[in-house]
């Protein structure tokens, strides 16, 4: 509950202020390349999560690493998460500002859920349903849950639509 609250949060202060700068787009693609190497190396996610290590030193390999290498005002996000002691929540920071810029662009995510494999011109007839009860484009991903006995399970954005 506090990740998403203080995600949402940061997010939306990076959001806006990339959007003043115009930068969104520049922003939102160094952000998930932070994301992408955040995941792959955890023993760097480690690192600037410990308390045990002081916050000069993840500075300095933050300024070693990513100094002109990416864009001026997401470095003094970084910086700012970093002084806040928010690192732990940047993962769930970069997704919801994944979600801002999709949302901006009129983009909202959708995932249906069923029991078992849909057809795919099944979901080509739910897709524009769903796009005409959004009012948006929607970018559609399926799952398969064996529990569910029939049915589907769709979740729009922040809506639920359970039909199982």
């Amino acid at each position: 509950m506090i990740e998403s609250r203080v995600a949402r949060k940061y997010a939306s202060a990076l959001f806006s202020s990339s959007k003043r700068i115009q930068q969104v787009e520049s922003i939102s693609a160094d952000l998930e390349a932070i994301s992408d190497l955040l995941k792959k190396l955890p023993q760097l996610k480690s690192f600037l999560e410990s308390p045990q290590i002081l916050e000069k030193e993840k500075e300095e390999l933050i300024a070693a690493s990513l100094k002109g290498r990416i864009s001026e005002a997401l470095y003094s996000f970084l910086l700012l998460v970093l002084s806040k002691h928010r690192i732990p929540y940047l993962l769930a920071m970069a997704e919801e500002f994944k979600r801002l810029v999709k949302e901006n662009q009129g983009i909202v995510s959708a995932c249906l859920i069923s029991a078992r494999q849909m057809e795919p011109s099944l979901n080509e007839q739910i897709k524009p349903e769903l796009e005409k009860s959004s009012g948006k484009k929607v970018e559609l991903e399926t799952q398969v849950d064996p529990d569910l006995i029939g049915g589907m399970i769709i979740i729009l954005g922040d809506r639920i639509i359970d039909r199982s």
